[in-house]
């Protein structure tokens, strides 16, 4: 048996490996009372998920948790706790997301963001004007001169960003 820089793999020589077969095929056939060796995968400590798409109501703040339902589970439990690590998010309504486990900790990874639309308005606005004296009230009487533009309509929050709805 080899051990290689990387300490998470193990590796075995052929010889090694034909030994450690023979002994469990002769403890498996030798006693019948015995159930065979079982072995628990490696990922995620016994073989969960740890990537999972879900959905969500309401706003969430950043650093707080909130219970999520996992997609396409309807065998129970189909909820978690996920923690948002990264930015709050502000909108109401039911969302899918991203969430991701590091430990036995869930985690909010990421959720559709907003294609952005443009917003236009037409204005009028004075390009300047012409006074008369009313001799009769003395009085001044300004007349103006307006045109009209397009004025593309941008407003920014600089606390949040806008998800998709």
């Amino acid at each position: 048996m080899t051990q290689p820089a990387d300490r998470d793999a193990v590796q075995f020589t052929r010889e090694s490996a034909t030994r450690i077969a023979n002994v469990v095929r002769t403890v498996e056939l030798g006693v019948p009372k015995l159930n065979p060796l079982m072995f628990d995968r490696l990922v995620d400590g016994g073989g969960g998920k740890v990537f999972r798409i879900c959905t969500f109501t309401g706003a969430w703040a950043i650093n707080s948790p909130k219970t999520v339902t996992f997609k396409y589970q309807t065998a129970t439990p189909n909820t978690a706790s996920v923690t948002n690590l990264f930015f709050p998010y502000p909108e109401n309504g039911t969302k899918d997301c991203a969430i991701a486990k590091d430990g036995t900790a869930w985690f909010l990874v990421d959720v559709p963001l907003v294609v952005a639309t443009l917003q236009t308005a037409t204005i009028t606005y004075m390009t300047g004007g012409s006074a008369t004296l009313d001799t009769a009230t003395c009085g001044i009487v300004f007349t103006p001169a307006t045109a009209t533009a397009v004025v593309l309509s941008v407003t920014t929050n600089n606390t949040y960003i806008t998800f998709k709805s």
